[in-house]
């Protein structure tokens, strides 16, 4: 088997070089035949899985967060349409693991080279979002194009909409860096709901015309955990070609703030503001109020967008 790394140097909060000089012990070690390669800048990591995929390599690992985990699915997703079919492993060393808790995948490094050298492969759901980019990178709605800045990528955790986005941008520009995974979302959180405001937002759920009235955020995803390690309690399975779809709606700030905790260590379902659905395709219109979409932990780009299901789409080394 020949494995291609690609490694995040910046996930968690750019602490992941210790991290990834112990992977590169371990994997010399065990005697495996690898290369790997670091990224400089934000979405390279699907280019250079692609590059891997067409190179043959038998498994693209992805070391970093949930965030490189997703660009290198993107990245051989994109060749396996071609043809071209490379494994998915993955050495968790960004902050929140939440796709390897959710796919049974070690986060301790060297239960998870053992994994990656001994484990079984697993056909696994993954979403695809069609969306607006943003202009050069920039997070700026100036010049966006419906035809030009259309993006297709693929995500294995979940997309946001409303709050999700600004939690995500505050977090992951300051907050985690200082607070810790936990305490940096939470404060994150904090300050997000006190500058929100309820919006309204059209879509269609699987054809259907659908209004969500006074919406703090929608979830649409495969994977339960969400940042942080909170949880959507569901029956959801990683191989049933379906998504669900998590709407928080008419809340208020104060209802919304005394019922906080039941995000972190309860069930979303719990708040009677809280509606979970099950689907294959969203199709979301834009919103003046909130166009930002995060997926998989980080700031992406805008609405409108669609997202859908590509049941068993993704083969990955899992415990």
């Amino acid at each position: 088997m020949k494995y291609f790394l690609i490694f995040n140097p910046t996930a968690h909060q750019g602490r992941s070089g210790k991290s990834f000089d112990k992977i590169l012990k371990l994997l010399k070690a065990k005697k495996l035949y690898f290369d790997y390669v670091a990224t400089s800048k934000k979405e390279e990591a699907i280019e250079l899985a692609s590059k891997a995929a067409r190179e043959k390599w038998d498994v693209v690992v992805a070391a970093g967060g949930d965030g490189t985990i997703s660009e290198v699915t993107t990245g051989i997703l994109n060749e396996t349409n071609k043809g071209n079919n490379s494994k998915l492993g993955v050495l968790h060393i960004g902050t929140s693991p939440d796709f390897n808790r959710y796919h049974n995948i070690p986060v301790k490094l060297e239960d998870a080279v053992t994994i990656l050298i001994k484990g079984k492969t697993r056909l696994i759901d993954v979403g695809r979002i069609t969306y607006l980019g943003s202009h050069d990178g920039r997070t700026s709605l100036d010049n966006l194009d419906n035809h030009k800045n259309k993006k297709t990528a693929y995500f294995s955790s979940n997309v946001n909409i409303g709050l999700g986005p600004q939690i995500a941008s505050k977090a992951n520009s300051r907050y985690r860096k200082y607070l810790g995974d936990f305490a940096g979302t939470l404060n994150s959180t904090l300050v997000s709901l006190a500058k929100f405001k309820a919006f309204n937002l059209n879509l269609k759920i699987d054809g259907q015309e659908r209004t969500f009235h006074r919406l703090l955020n929608l979830t649409i995803g495969k994977d339960p955990y969400l940042a942080s390690g909170m949880r959507v309690f569901n029956d959801i399975k990683s191989d049933d070609g379906r998504l669900y779809a998590l709407s928080i709606q008419n809340f208020s700030k104060l209802s919304l703030l005394s019922n906080l905790w039941r995000l972190y260590f309860g069930n979303f379902l719990e708040y009677n503001g809280a509606y979970l659905e099950y689907c294959k395709k969203v199709e979301i219109c834009s919103s003046e109020e909130y166009p930002e979409i995060e997926f998989d932990g980080d700031f992406r780009g805008y609405l409108p967008a669609t997202v859908e299901v590509i049941s068993k789409g993704l083969e990955v080394i899992v415990n």
